[in-house]
């Protein structure tokens, strides 16, 4: 709220006289159309100067407004008392109206607020207004300037012109002082242009017609609320009080000269009509700035709102992306530590399978050749001890055999020599040997070497494939195949037993399927168990080859 303050002595008595003589300068138009005692006006620019001079200096002005009210009535003929009471009567009026604007009903001068305008309509414009033309009337009763009869219908004018007063001056008085140029660019300077014209070009052809004086045609005033409509949704208070002001100077002067709709035999029945008018015409102004500016807070609240929505969208996403970055580097390094753990778990297990081969083993070896020449030597003698000699030959060598076997399972030294190929090729030689089994290895030509932590996994994963097959599928064969097609690299290991379900394999953590997910998981692919058409089990696993798209274009 835009208010001048007033620190001094010097700039009180000041301010106060240019209050009394813009009150005073008001009056004087006012008084011009006197319609009662000299002192009754339809016209009182005054109650609207006072209010905003209320509003805008502080209370501590308001004397300015008895002393102005006092001079105009007096200056009009009326008794200095009764010109007394009335300029008190203003200045009590206004007053009531600031204090109550101010302290009860929160008022802004801006008036962009519903609330505001019906405060102002309601406190100012007409309760304030009553007050005044109370005092006032009750003046000129006391004075014998009104007849007993007359008193009503007096009083009603009177009212009706301070009314007039407040609803069409002050709006246009508080816009300057909270003035915002509601002209932005050349198109909107055009448009005021046509508004200003065309409003008074038709509140000419209405107001300055005689042919529709007296005969009471007051919807032709109606013409005109479509520019109050214009002025105020496109040119907000500025606007409409500079269009309420054109359309009542052209209603003031057409009615006046006894033409428009407003115009009749009486005067005070021509002024009364368009008082009534005028009023009505403001206030439906100031009511569609008011709801005009709440909806444009409303669309503006609503935009911040989504920028704000949109900023806090975006500042989660980057929480998200960069949550989820951290997770990735997180999977990665723990993968890169399984890998390392896997790796040297699996160095540990070749050195015990080196230490078995070479250390048991040997031990085995040389316990059997010596059984061997303990035996020979017995039968050469014809001991009766040969035949438990020849048992402890049988049974070391087949402690040397399971030795080795242990041993190869723990350190595929084919992996070593001759990569994933050759050291399938000896799991399936061994597992034909040692159980009977028909294994066969089915290696595409074209499968480029592996790095060797995918090798130990996927050999790994078909060892372990393999032992549950030659345990759980009771078949008769088994085959291990190894392609490579579109980037991937795929091992899958067949039976022809059995068989073991779906719902089955995800219970049995027996079957080795948590090891061989997790192998698989290591790679970066993923492992399916399935039901073939020999009635058993094909456990495949699929993982992405180092640089699988340059290896595809490379097959291709």
């Amino acid at each position: 709220m835009v208010t001048i303050r007033v620190n001094s002595r010097t700039s009180l008595f000041l301010y106060t006289g240019i209050v009394a003589l813009a009150y005073f300068a008001g009056a004087r138009l006012g008084l011009a159309y006197a319609v009662v005692g000299g002192a009754i006006s339809l016209v009182w620019p005054s109650s609207g100067i006072a209010l905003v001079a209320l509003l805008a200096l502080g209370f501590a002005v308001a004397p300015g407004i008895a002393i102005g009210s006092f001079l105009a009535n007096l200056s009009a003929g009326v008794p200095a008392g009764v010109a007394a009471l009335i300029g008190t009567g203003s200045m009590i009026g206004a007053l009531t109206a600031a204090f109550l604007l101010k302290r009860a009903a929160r008022f802004r001068i801006t008036l962009n607020r519903i609330h505001d305008v019906l405060a102002f309509i309601g406190l100012a414009a007409v309760l304030s207004t009553a007050i005044s033309a109370l005092f006032g009337m009750t003046a000129l009763r006391g004075a014998g300037l009104v007849p007993p009869a007359e008193y009503g219908a007096a009083f009603l004018k009177w009212w009706l012109g301070d009314m007039m007063g407040v609803l069409v001056i002050a709006p246009p008085l508080l816009s300057f002082l909270t003035y915002s140029n509601p002209v932005r660019s050349k198109q909107q300077t055009v448009e005021a242009c046509v508004l200003t014209i065309s409003t008074f070009w038709v509140s000419y052809l209405i107001f300055g017609a005689p042919q529709l004086a007296g005969h009471g045609y007051y919807p032709a005033a109606l013409a005109v609320f479509p520019f109050v409509i214009w002025a105020a949704l496109r040119f907000d208070h500025l606007g409409i009080s500079i269009t309420t002001l054109v359309v009542s100077a052209m209603a003031v002067w057409g009615t006046t000269h006894g033409t428009g709709p407003f115009a009749a035999e009486s005067p005070v029945d021509s002024l009364v009509r368009w008082c009534t008018f005028a009023n009505v015409m403001a206030i439906t102004g100031l009511l569609l700035v008011a709801a005009r500016a709440q909806e444009q807070r409303a669309h503006q609240l609503l935009q911040a709102s989504y920028i704000e929505l949109e900023q806090r969208v975006v500042a989660r996403t980057e929480d998200l992306q960069k949550t989820n970055d951290d997770l990735k580097e997180e999977m990665a390094q723990r993968r890169l530590l399984e890998g390392e753990l896997i790796r040297i778990g699996d160095q540990q297990q070749r050195l015990i399978g080196r230490d078995l081969h070479d250390g048991l083993g040997q031990q085995l070896t040389s316990l059997g050749l010596y059984c061997a020449a303990l035996n020979q030597k017995l039968q050469a003698q014809g001991h009766a001890a040969a035949a438990d000699a020849a048992t402890i030959v049988g049974l070391v060598k087949q402690a040397s055999l399971m030795t080795r076997r242990i041993a190869h399972g723990l350190d595929p030294v084919a992996m070593e020599q001759g990569g994933l190929v050759t050291a399938l090729q000896g799991l399936a030689d061994t597992a034909r040997t040692l159980n009977g089994v028909d294994c066969t290895l089915r290696a595409a030509p074209d499968v480029d070497p592996l790095d060797p932590l995918m090798q130990i996994n996927l050999y790994r994963a078909a060892q372990e494939a393999v032992n549950n097959a030659l345990k759980y599928s009771h078949g008769r064969r088994i085959w291990i195949d190894l392609e490579q097609a579109d980037g991937m690299q795929t091992l899958s290991i067949s039976d022809d037993g059995a068989g073991v379900g779906q719902e089955e394999m995800e219970r049995a953590s027996g079957l080795g399927l948590h090891n061989l997910r997790h192998r698989a998981s290591l790679l970066g692919g993923s492992c399916s168990v399935t039901r073939n058409t020999f009635g058993g089990t094909t456990v495949a696993i699929n993982c992405p080859l180092p640089g699988g798209a340059d290896r595809a274009r490379k097959i291709v």
